[in-house]
């Protein structure tokens, strides 16, 4: 070995020293933060209370006076009143840092609870296995990861039942929700021993033999009550290293490891009325699954020329892989694809290029959603505390009104979502008013045309 080699050895080991460093400086910094979490939140409420409420160190923040708590139930403030008298529903909680006795208020789990108890808990049709969306895109910082967060949140507060898939292998909505990828959460918390059939994996770690044949494994409860978890972390990068050489190995059909994961979710969709698929930001095997699992994919699509043409290659990438598999005589499912236009502003370069995505991607009825997301300074604030603005006080926001302003336009854009997720899966069953607001465009376009057609031949 030359002196050059030595040089190149100890450069290397410094650097590996040095990552060595931040790696266990990070990791004791994550040992801390649970109770740094636990510790901010439980100053108002009952400890009893914070003890018995939380799920890995997180409790609901956010609470709701008694008017708004019944009109979320669905019933009158008496009624609530009433319940909590004749024990059917438990006393309320107090303050503890006030001097008078004031309400604490009731979180989205006791409202959820509530509705449960009072028969007012909206659900999908009976006997119907839940209704699947996927949120995909090729580009990553298209609000991915956020609309899955924030629309699981959304629909848990109506009182639907919600299981939340996270197949990105950096677990950023798994970190939402207080689960710690690559920390707490490691290859067998996944989905990936159920993609890959990894049976030995899950019985190394205590699970009955046969548990990869469903993904009952996986499934976590979050702090939220509606709200269940298939987390995700970085070893889910083997289903992209391994899945082709199982399906190369293995002398089932190839269109049986590409519905894999549909058919895993319907069996377990039984117990949920939504399932919420947060996708990687890049086309291999886990996408696909994803895509093939899904009854209707929402595709972010921020107004801007490289998102635009981001979202493009997605969808061509898309029809020219299940063509391929047509070729070869697979047939996948493939879902019903539906645009949404996010990073939206009042800028003319917004508008101009919100204009060319609906003008591109309507096809039928519906193909892009009426509603945007808007370019918010506070879903910004709330990825920053990883608690979202679904979650956040009034009181303890910077600017209430621009709080209030940015959850009433992800609450219409989450609506159509539902409508439109909804009317694919169970028909006219779930119907809602956006649907009706679609059909009304529709109708005053044809009205419009043929204004000009007529104007055209009077001339």
């Amino acid at each position: 070995m030359s002196i050059n080699d030595d040089s190149r050895f100890d450069k290397l080991k410094a650097a590996i020293s040095k990552m060595h460093k931040v790696v266990k400086r990070g990791f004791s910094v994550m040992d801390q933060m649970p109770e740094l979490v636990k510790d901010a939140q439980k100053d108002k409420y009952d400890p009893e209370w914070v003890e018995t409420s939380e799920v890995d160190s997180r409790i609901q923040q956010r609470r709701y006076g008694t008017t708004q708590a019944a009109e979320m139930v669905g019933i009158s403030v008496g009624t609530l009143y009433a319940a909590e008298q004749d024990g059917r529903l438990p006393p309320p909680e107090y303050r503890t840092d006030t001097a008078k006795k004031v309400r604490a208020g009731y979180t989205v789990n006791h409202i959820n609870h509530m509705q449960r108890v009072l028969g007012t808990s909206p659900s999908k049709p009976e006997n119907l296995p839940a209704a699947i969306c996927g949120v995909l895109n090729l580009k990553g910082g298209s609000h991915k990861t956020t609309t899955c967060h924030l629309f699981s949140q959304y629909l848990a507060m109506r009182g639907y039942k919600c299981l939340v898939l996270d197949t990105d292998p950096q677990g950023s909505l798994s970190f939402y929700f207080g689960k710690r990828p690559d920390y707490d959460i490691k290859y067998e918390n996944t989905f990936a021993p159920f993609i890959l059939e990894d049976d030995a994996a899950l019985r190394e770690v205590g699970h009955p033999r046969g548990a990869s044949k469903n993904l009952r494994y996986a499934i976590q409860k979050t702090y939220w009550d509606n709200i269940d978890i298939i987390p995700s972390c970085l070893e889910n990068l083997a289903i992209d290293l391994l899945l082709p050489q199982l399906m190369e190995a293995s002398r089932k059909p190839k269109i049986e490891f590409i519905a894999k994961l549909r058919e895993g979710l319907r069996e377990v969709g039984k117990d949920y009325d939504f399932i919420i698929i947060d996708g990687t930001p890049s086309l291999n095997m886990t996408t696909l699954n994803v895509v093939s699992a899904c009854d209707v994919v929402f595709v972010p699509t921020p107004a801007a020329l490289l998102d635009f043409a981001s979202t493009l290659q997605f969808s061509k990438l898309i029809s020219d892989t299940a063509r391929s598999y047509i070729d070869m005589g697979v047939a996948p499912h493939l879902p019903d694809l539906r645009y949404f236009i996010t990073k939206f502003s009042g800028s003319s370069y917004a508008q101009f290029f919100g204009q060319i995505i609906r003008k591109v991607f309507t096809v039928e009825r519906g193909d892009v959603l009426t509603a945007e997301a808007h370019a918010s300074d506070e879903i910004g604030k709330a990825n920053a505390s990883t608690y979202s603005i679904y979650e956040k006080n009034p009181s303890d926001a910077d600017n209430r009104k621009k709080l209030k302003s940015t959850i009433e336009m992800y609450d219409r854009l989450f609506a159509e979502m539902h409508d439109a997720l909804t009317e694919t899966v169970f028909g006219d069953a779930m119907r809602g008013s956006h649907l009706d607001k679609i059909d009304e465009i529709v109708a005053k376009a044809g009205e419009a045309r043929k204004e000009i057609r007529d104007a055209g031949h009077a001339e």
